[in-house]
């Protein structure tokens, strides 16, 4: 298949990533306030969930400003993003003391799909939602196989029980899923990154370093357990969704396919039990 072997465009030669002034200060912003939310969470008693929060909408909010750079680094879209990243943060610090704050997490995926259109930039990436319907079913589909398949194995393999004991500490785990966790893996690995390195090089190579990096952001998460069955387990399943994605992301020229493989499969990961 040419698709799986042509240059995303052939007439064009890559452009040399740069950082510009405001994504230096954005950077610095968050890794800033990254830090302090790490130093909270570490540091137990009752500042321990917010300083949760606060990690888990910085790191968030750093794969956004990513993202952004790698894609240009445009300052017409700049305010976009702030906005996106600003909400999702607010959304992670309001959710370790509702559920219901995890509604806000449905923000910035409007956000940046309904405005992201209007960028060229972001156009570039994949930020649209004119996929086809193959395409979306194909995605829906391949998180559906990927997702069962976890929980068959997990469950015959390693005693996991299957179920949803509380069906909005659930919902609040997908919502984050939809709103940030997989919206900037998309973004950043299967958008910026991929298509930056799909202007040089064949398909593989450039679908093996995105996936490589996204499966690294995963296995770095305090959030997964650490024992051995799950890490690897982790790297097997992240890597065929991730590689499945770049192909998804090919296909239809949008993230939005590879995204709903993604929210589906981790709609299925989050009825795992011990």
């Amino acid at each position: 298949m040419v698709l799986l072997t042509a240059p995303f465009d052939p007439n064009r030669t890559g452009r040399a990533l740069r950082l510009p002034r405001t994504g230096l200060v954005a950077t610095i912003a968050s890794l800033s306030v990254l830090s302090a939310g790490v130093l909270m969470w570490y540091s137990g008693g009752v500042a321990r969930d917010l300083g949760r929060g606060i990690a888990s909408g910085a790191a968030h909010s750093m794969l956004l400003f990513a993202g952004w750079v790698i894609a240009g680094g445009s300052s017409a879209c700049l305010a976009l993003v702030i906005y996106a990243a600003a909400i999702l943060c607010l959304a992670s610090i309001a959710t370790t003391f509702t559920v219901w704050g995890a509604l806000l997490y449905l923000a910035p995926l409007v956000i940046l799909a309904y405005h992201g259109n209007r960028h060229a930039n972001l156009r570039g990436i994949g930020l649209t939602v004119t996929a086809g319907v193959r395409s979306i079913a194909l995605g829906f589909a391949t998180g559906t196989f990927l997702g069962v398949h976890l929980l068959i194995s997990a469950s015959l393999t390693f005693g996991y029980v299957v179920r949803v004991s509380s069906i909005g500490p659930y919902l609040a785990a997908v919502a984050y899923d939809v709103g940030a966790n997989a919206l900037t893996a998309e973004w950043l690995f299967r958008g910026a990154v991929f298509s930056h390195c799909w202007q040089r090089w064949d398909f593989w190579p450039a679908a093996s370093l995105a996936t490589a990096l996204a499966v690294s952001r995963y296995l770095a998460d305090p959030a997964l357990p650490q024992t051995i069955e799950v890490r690897t387990g982790a790297v097997f399943y992240l890597a065929l969704l991730g590689f499945t994605a770049c192909a998804l992301r090919a296909r239809a020229g949008s993230l939005l396919p590879g995204y709903l493989a993604t929210v589906v499969f981790f709609a299925a990961y989050r009825m795992l039990e011990q």
